[in-house]
């Protein structure tokens, strides 16, 4: 008898709702977008071309406290700058070019992961039949307009 009770009363805690609702706190979903979410990034970024310039910057996350963006460079380099605001992590998801770090340019490829505090100069490039797929982690979110100043 006691089993029963308990296989009855998982029966009903499992298809009642409650285990398999969904725990959030509304009021302190302040993201875009407002919901989690789960990014193919190779599809992601076959689904966005650069279109036209070196690059395609396209946003994925933002909230008051990070962004996440996906950067494609071909080619030509991002201009050397350095970030006010943010510092910027990134991750060469595919690819191989150059990094602007500390001074000099370094050869990155796929698999590497970049750090960059900001006031730090840098910048990425790569080869013209080259390019390079990036995650980039800003630990606060660019303002409107951004926070990059060029150096060159």
């Amino acid at each position: 008898m006691r089993s029963i009770f308990i296989i009855g009363f998982i029966f009903v805690f499992l298809f009642s709702g409650q285990a398999l609702a969904e725990p959030t706190a509304k009021d302190l979903i302040d993201t875009k977008p407002g919901k989690a979410s789960l990014i193919d990034v190779e599809k992601f970024f076959q689904d966005h071309p650069i279109e036209k310039g070196p690059a395609r910057v396209e946003g994925v996350f933002k909230s008051p406290r990070a962004q996440v963006i996906f950067i494609r460079v071909k080619g030509s380099p991002i201009p050397k700058h350095y970030h006010t605001q943010a510092d910027e992590v990134f991750y060469v998801y595919k690819g191989k070019g150059e990094i602007f770090l500390n001074g000099q340019w370094t050869p990155v490829r796929a698999g590497q992961f970049h750090t960059c505090p900001r006031g730090v100069a840098h910048s990425v490039r790569t080869g013209e039949d080259e390019e390079i797929w990036v995650i980039s982690v800003f630990t606060v979110p660019l303002p409107p307009g951004g926070d990059r100043v060029n150096v060159d």
